[in-house]
């Protein structure tokens, strides 16, 4: 793959990101319970993120290895968003303080760096 062709990939897998994890999740009527390991509201959320990879990937990248990374992006999503909101949960940490905002920083670079290895391992 070339630069642009990387480049415009992770351009398009953070647009992905950004439509899924602001505005679609914005949409969603249910409480998400992302601090319970098994919560099959907050895996919808999971499940969106898979499957938004796998619409990306589709253009660049064979439909079988646009599957597979499609599923370890779900299940790399999955863990983030887990750890971050049990994080919250132990710590108490409310939104919007300091101390959510950390966290969220924290989760949202895991989130690119999940990215930047699909990248790294397709190209």
């Amino acid at each position: 793959m070339t630069a642009v062709v990387v480049s415009s990939l992770f351009f398009f897998l953070l647009i992905k990101h950004c439509v899924i994890d602001l505005w679609i999740q914005s949409l969603l009527t249910y409480n998400q319970k992302k601090s319970i390991y098994t919560s099959l509201s907050a895996q919808v959320h999971y499940v969106q993120h898979g499957l938004g990879t796998i619409f990306v990937l589709l253009f660049f990248i064979p439909w079988p290895l646009a599957i597979l990374f499609g599923i370890c992006d779900y299940l790399a999503h999955w863990h983030i968003d887990f750890l971050k909101s049990s994080t919250q949960q132990r710590l108490g940490i409310k939104s919007p303080s300091k101390g959510y905002w950390f966290l969220s920083s924290i989760d949202q670079g895991l989130h690119y760096l999940t990215y930047y290895i699909i990248i790294l391992l397709v190209s």
